[in-house]
C-alpha cells in the first residue's frame, strides 16, 4: 500500500490537543475555551466520550442537537476532532432498563449508572446498545472532514464479575479464545 493510498490520514504536523466535554458547561463558556485553544495552539480535540445520556434518552431514541452544535463550533474554529463512542458511562434509562449492563464488584453489587466505565464488557444488550450508538454516530459524522480519527476507547481498567464475565474468562482459560458476543 502507498502512502497515498493509505487509510491513516497525513499531516503536515503533530496534531495538538485533548479531551473537551463542552456538553458539561454552559455554551456561553465555549467562547471563553475557544479563546484559550487559539493561545495554547491547540488545534485537535476529542469529544463525545461521556454522551451516551445526552444523545439517547431512550433505546430507540437518538438526538444529536447538542452534540452537532459541538462539532460546528469545532469545525467553525478550523479545529479537528477525534470522535468517541459516546460509551464511556451508561446513560440513567440504560441502567434501569437493563441492569445487568452495570458492572458487578467482588463482593457481587452491581453498581449504577453515574460512573465512568461502569458497563459490563460481557454483557449481551451493552454490547447490542452500543454498537447500535456507535453506529448511528458513525453514519452522521464518518463525511465531516476535520474529523481526524475515532475514539473506540482507552481506559480499560476496572474488573467485572457478573455471571457473563465469570463465563467469559472460563472460556478464555479452556480455549485461550475470547467468547463470541452473544
Amino acid at each position: 500500500m502507498t502512502a497515498a493510498s493509505s487509510p491513516v490520514p497525513s499531516h503536515s504536523k503533530i496534531l495538538y490537543g485533548g479531551d473537551y466535554n463542552p456538553e458539561q458547561w454552559p455554551r456561553t463558556v465555549w467562547e471563553e475555551d475557544h479563546a484559550a485553544f487559539d493561545l495554547a495552539g491547540i488545534d485537535t480535540v476529542t469529544l463525545g466520550v461521556f454522551d451516551w445520556a445526552l444523545i439517547s434518552r431512550g433505546e430507540e431514541h437518538y438526538d444529536f442537537t447538542l452534540l452537532d452544535a459541538i462539532v460546528d463550533r469545532v469545525t467553525g474554529s478550523g479545529r479537528r476532532f477525534v470522535l468517541a463512542t459516546a460509551t464511556g458511562a451508561l446513560p440513567p434509562w440504560l441502567a434501569h432498563q437493563y441492569p445487568e449492563v452495570n458492572r458487578t464488584d467482588f463482593e457481587g453489587r452491581r453498581h449504577t449508572y453515574g460512573q465512568r466505565h461502569n458497563a459490563c464488557p460481557n454483557s449481551p444488550v451493552f454490547r447490542r446498545l452500543s454498537a447500535r450508538l456507535a453506529g448511528k454516530i458513525a453514519e452522521r459524522y464518518a463525511g465531516q472532514p476535520n474529523l481526524v480519527a475515532w475514539h473506540i476507547g482507552n481506559e480499560y481498567g476496572g474488573a467485572c464479575y457478573c455471571g457473563n464475565c465469570a463465563a467469559a474468562f472460563r472460556v478464555w482459560i479452556r480455549t485461550g479464545t475470547k467468547p463470541s458476543a452473544g
